[in-house]
């Protein structure tokens, strides 16, 4: 573990190459072919982040499988099979929903991977991996659509105790028997204090359909990739970047050239400043040079890293602790489902102050 921190830095760079539209293969065939790759390291942050089946498909569009080692070539192989056949199954799931959708005029547009795959936007349909199918609804239709799945058969999964006691962008997760992926079917995209950011009735009003499947417009689509990491995923407060969104990034580019432009948003620019630490493709944007080099100290010390990531936790902690007391103090299930769920927070608690 020590020897993968400390080359951490290198193996995002490595993973970037490969992912890169614009990094010279030559380049990157003679990293691979140089006796200090670490191809542990490489399987260990690409799972990480998400983009193991993405690094199997890159390698083989760029023709360089045959540079790595044939156990890891045929470990990829395996892992963007069953990838593959997960997202076929993902698109059919995602057709019969729209199906019923469309039957009962229900305003839905699919958003994030099962768009992206509804779209066909990535050269193999296993190279993105994907979690649940996350479609957004107009607010005033969204519990007669929920209420339309569950008499298809899908079942509520327990909700976690934040979704539960305050407001939340989603409604209870679905899930289908023998179906691969859950169903969140969202009133708005980003977290509640931020949901005007991108408005869900501006987003709907130009939605566009594939092959009678609703999806978001692909600018929309773009900066939902962006803005749902930057503000959901707290990466602009925590500066931290996700190989997935950025290659998802890199894709859309890639077909809408114009969709890279100007922009004021403070989430856009630190979201591509961070990236054009790795990526060429960002470099000619608006960036943020104080981020970048805070940045860039970060990943050359993994011990300030992680005393970063800690003192950053705390505050977010410290930030909600009034909104939650005072539901505590006036919500007895409130404090029954936290005392109910002690052990998951403790680990969560330990897991972000006390381990290294």
């Amino acid at each position: 573990m020590l020897e993968l921190k400390s080359t951490y830095k290198n193996t995002l760079q490595l993973i970037a190459n490969i992912l890169s539209f614009e990094h010279h293969v030559p380049d990157l065939k003679e990293t691979l072919l140089n006796e200090s790759f670490d191809e542990e390291a490489l399987v260990k942050v690409a799972s990480d982040h998400l983009v193991l089946t993405t690094v199997y498909c890159r390698l083989k569009q760029k023709q360089l499988l045959e540079f790595i080692s044939k156990d890891l070539a045929y470990y990829l192989e395996d892992i963007n099979t069953i990838n593959t056949n997960r997202n076929l199954s993902l698109i059919e799931q995602s057709k019969a929903i729209a199906r019923i959708f469309n039957a009962h005029n229900i305003s839905y547009a699919f958003v994030k991977g099962s768009a992206f795959l509804i779209k066909n936007i990535y050269q193999d349909i296993g190279e993105r991996m994907i979690g649940d199918i996350d479609i957004l609804v107009k607010e005033d239709q969204i519990e007669h659509a929920f209420k339309l799945l569950k008499d298809q058969g899908y079942t509520r999964l327990p909700s976690s105790i934040k979704a539960r006691f305050f407001e939340h962008k989603h409604l209870d997760r679905l899930a289908l028997k023998d179906e691969l992926a859950a169903v969140e079917l969202h009133k708005y995209l980003l977290n509640s204090s931020k949901r005007h950011v991108l408005d869900t009735n501006n987003l709907l009003s130009r939605r566009q359909i594939i092959n009678e499947v609703y999806i978001l417009h692909e600018e929309d689509l773009f900066n939902h990739n962006i803005l749902n990491f930057q503000i959901n995923d707290k990466a602009h407060y925590y500066s931290k970047i996700s190989m997935r969104s950025t290659y998802d990034t890199l894709v859309f580019i890639k077909l809408f050239p114009k969709l890279l432009k100007p922009t004021n948003s403070s989430y856009h620019t630190s979201y591509f400043s961070l990236n054009s630490v790795f990526f060429k493709e960002f470099i000619d944007v608006k960036l943020n040079r104080s981020r970048i080099n805070a940045f860039e100290s970060r990943l050359k010390s993994y011990r300030r890293h992680s005393f970063h990531q800690k003192k950053l936790h705390f505050f977010a902690l410290i930030g909600e602790l009034p909104s939650r007391l005072s539901t505590f103090i006036v919500s007895r299930p409130y404090r029954q489902a936290i005392y109910n769920d002690r052990h998951r927070i403790w680990s969560e608690l330990k897991s972000k102050f006390i381990k290294p």
